[in-house]
């Protein structure tokens, strides 16, 4: 009987979210289906649901590989000092999380002065369009 108790609470712990947003987004599906029905039903055509697609912002996904990049070589960089620097013996993780945070800084500075640089008209464009 022991041995049950963690797969159950395995199975609760995954299983109980899936089948409640099953449960929920099933629940939703019939209840729009039989919307749509009724309409037809009276008479009415009800409007065809289009998906909107919308344009990406390429300023976040610029931000976002900028900071990316340079929270990658803040974290190569650091363990690198703690590796083989005397600076780093016994204070790996200061030294890591030091590397980590100034390398950021530079990313963000970085896409600070690429984003400066542009029009501020196109800027706004492609913000009103998220």
């Amino acid at each position: 009987m022991g041995e049950l108790i963690p797969i159950i609470a395995i199975l609760c712990l995954f299983g109980l979210p899936i089948v409640t947003g099953l449960v929920i987004g099933l629940t939703a599906v019939k209840n729009s289906h039989k919307e749509r029905m009724g309409l037809i039903s009276q008479g009415l055509i009800p409007p065809n649901k289009t998906k909107v697609r919308s344009n990406p912002n390429r300023f976040v996904s610029l931000r976002n590989g900028i900071v990316l990049v340079a929270l990658g070589i803040g974290i190569i960089v650091g363990f690198l000092c703690s590796e083989y620097l005397v600076i780093g013996q016994g204070n790996e993780f200061w030294v890591t999380g030091a590397s980590v945070v100034f390398f950021l800084g530079i990313g963000y500075l970085i896409y600070f002065s690429v984003t400066q640089k542009m029009p501020l008209t196109q800027y706004r464009e492609e913000t009103e369009q998220e």
